[in-house]
């Protein structure tokens, strides 16, 4: 079986389903990615924020990567329920994770402070651009640094 990792897009994954042959898809034009409706995927995983007890259903390739999302869900079964609709079937799919979301949450937290701004500490998840391997700048920073440097261009 095709696990998925203990996080995508930054969600915690609480339940994992194959939408494999026997499941029924109908498209019911209800997830719209970049002004295209969704079609079938292989992969959904019901996910939560690790600051909320919101659910989602993330809609994934078959390596796990994110293709869609549906949020908004008060419960994992309220995810299951709507996502029935669109996959007859999905039901009787659905996985248990083993992961440890309090482990998983300080694992990701140290991932991203290890990728964050050298200078300022902002992690990907707080700015809009990051430049830099071992040391890294962000856009805020650059934009910082540029204005100091240039603060007092046309004074004579």
């Amino acid at each position: 079986m095709n696990y998925p990792p203990p996080i995508i897009a930054g969600l915690f994954v609480l339940e994992f389903a194959h939408a494999d042959d026997t499941v029924v898809f109908n498209q019911r034009k209800t997830l719209n990615v970049g002004g295209e409706w969704l079609g079938r995927v292989p992969n959904l995983a019901i996910c939560q924020p690790f600051d909320t007890q919101e659910y989602m259903v993330q809609h994934c390739s078959e390596e796990w990567e994110p293709l869609g999302i549906a949020a908004g869900y008060k419960s994992v079964t309220e995810a299951k329920d709507s996502t029935e609709r669109s996959y007859n079937g999905i039901s009787e799919k659905w996985n248990l994770t083993n992961y440890n979301i309090e482990e998983e949450k300080l694992r990701y937290e140290a991932e991203l402070r290890s990728s964050s701004c050298s200078f300022c500490g902002r992690t990907i998840l707080q700015i809009t651009a990051m430049v830099g391997e071992e040391v890294r700048i962000c856009n805020h920073c650059i934009e910082k640094f540029h204005g100091a440097i240039h603060q007092n261009d046309g004074e004579t």
